[in-house]
């Protein structure tokens, strides 16, 4: 399967070569900084690289990604830089960092260091470029949390009642392995606009892929992907949108704070809730403020976007 991939991607690069030229054009001012189409062809090569999803999509739509990625994150830069001084060359050796990247290589399927090291090298990216991507994610993450960590508010209480109610009756609870798209607009019109054009994309290339071209979330990287997720730890509005759904359905929008959201069900099984309740009380309160703070993350940065000095040429 690796020997298929990366054929595509000798043949995908070999095209997007040919197609660029190679004079060096800006495309975006963005407050003081500047992307250029050599930034966007290099955020191709970047994304492509490191997200298998990314490979089934045309040229166009691996361009307008590798665009909208770029501007997300010199907005982002630009913002945590109002805040934090940072020295870049010291981040990106920190253990927490170092582990992070770890976590990612083994995420995307390579066993070692050397191994994942080596194939960056072979895609013409740079270790370092890479780990700085990692450090604004990170250094973004430790905005929100330092802005909205007093706005956390988890009912521990209702959390406790309900791991008792699961625990007296040896309940079965249901699990589901999810994916998302998230989006945001302003009004009923626009939502069910977006939400047709999500469709269409879902219908011709698949939710993976969908998810790639049209969700805001950071989970987008990797198609959408959430994981597996027990019905203890989602609202009730959430879980009654997808208890229903056979493997392979995906809901009808889901308005939150944080966006719409649509899931789709990439399995689901019965699982019987032995609990130890210290360990999952502490698991789901954990759970919910990195839901809420993720909430939080795309309503900050969709109110400094607006704020944002983006000029394209």
């Amino acid at each position: 399967m690796r020997k298929i991939f990366i054929f595509f991607l000798f043949i995908y690069f070999n095209f997007t070569n040919n197609i660029f030229s190679n004079e060096i054009k800006i495309l975006y001012k963005i407050n003081d900084s500047v992307i250029t189409n050599q930034d966007v062809i290099e955020e191709m090569n970047y994304l492509v690289s490191l997200n298998q999803n990314l490979s089934q999509l045309d040229n166009d739509q691996i361009s307008s990604n590798a665009q909208k990625s770029l501007i997300r994150e010199k907005i982002k830069k630009d913002e945590i830089e109002k805040f934090y001084e940072i020295d870049y060359s010291k981040a990106i050796n920190s253990d927490n960092l170092l582990s992070i990247v770890e976590n990612f290589r083994k995420k995307i399927g390579f066993n070692s260091n050397e191994e994942f090291e080596n194939y960056l090298i072979s895609k013409n990216i740079f270790i370092n470029d890479l780990k700085k991507k990692f450090v604004i994610e990170q250094l973004w993450n430790a905005l929100i949390f330092d802005k909205y960590q007093n706005s956390i508010k988890v009912d521990s209480k209702k959390i406790d009642n309900k791991l008792d109610e699961i625990i007296k009756n040896n309940q079965e609870i249901l699990s589901f392995n999810l994916s998302e798209i998230i989006f945001v607009e302003k009004d009923k019109i626009s939502i069910e606009k977006k939400y047709k054009e999500i469709v269409s994309s879902i219908q011709a290339i698949g939710f993976n892929d969908a998810a790639v071209i049209h969700s805001i979330s950071e989970s987008s990287k990797f198609g959408g992907e959430i994981g597996w997720v027990n019905q203890n730890q989602i609202s009730k509005k959430i879980f009654f949108s997808i208890k229903d759904l056979k493997i392979g359905e995906f809901t009808k929008p889901i308005i939150t704070a944080g966006g719409i959201i649509l899931l789709k069900v990439n399995d689901k099984n019965m699982i019987t809730a032995e609990i130890d309740k210290e360990k999952e009380m502490q698991r789901l309160i954990s759970y919910e403020k990195e839901r809420l703070l993720n909430e939080y993350s795309i309503i900050y940065y969709k109110q400094i976007e607006n704020k944002a000095y983006v000029e394209k040429f």
